[in-house]
């Protein structure tokens, strides 16, 4: 696997797993919050990224790479209500959306259209995360 490749490949597993933790904690403050269905949709958010970030270390293994698993910060714990909290989602929904972008443009420097073919379900995938936030 193209040495950049795999590097921004693996910034984009610590992305996917910080989102994951991100969102894990807008869940557990709306549940304590009493705001059940809105936990529940962070919940299955939260799973979604995990889901994302598997994807990648999968891929970058099989491709002859070394996917890291990445170290991660805590995640905020408190809110400041409901609005704040999508607001945060929306943002940061907008930022993996642009590293999604960068990992595009790196495939396509490098020429490695295979990887550049897998990340086109990421690009995809932010045009609806962004529709949801």
């Amino acid at each position: 696997m193209n040495e950049r490749v795999e590097a921004v490949l693996n910034e984009q597993i610590e992305k996917e797993a910080s989102s994951s933790q991100f969102y894990l904690a807008m869940a557990s403050w709306a549940e304590a919050n009493g705001l059940n269905g809105t936990s529940k949709f962070l919940y299955t958010h939260s799973d979604e990224e995990r889901f994302h970030m598997l994807k990648l270390v999968n891929f970058v293994n099989e491709r002859g790479g070394v996917a890291i698993i990445p170290g991660l910060s805590t995640p905020p714990k408190e809110f400041k209500n409901i609005e704040n909290v999508f607001q945060l989602l929306l943002e940061h929904e907008l930022m993996v959306t642009e590293s999604i972008n960068n990992l595009v443009d790196v495939c396509l420097k490098e020429k490695d259209y295979t990887t550049h073919n897998f990340v086109q379900w990421y690009v995809s995938e932010q045009l609806e995360e962004e529709a949801l936030a």
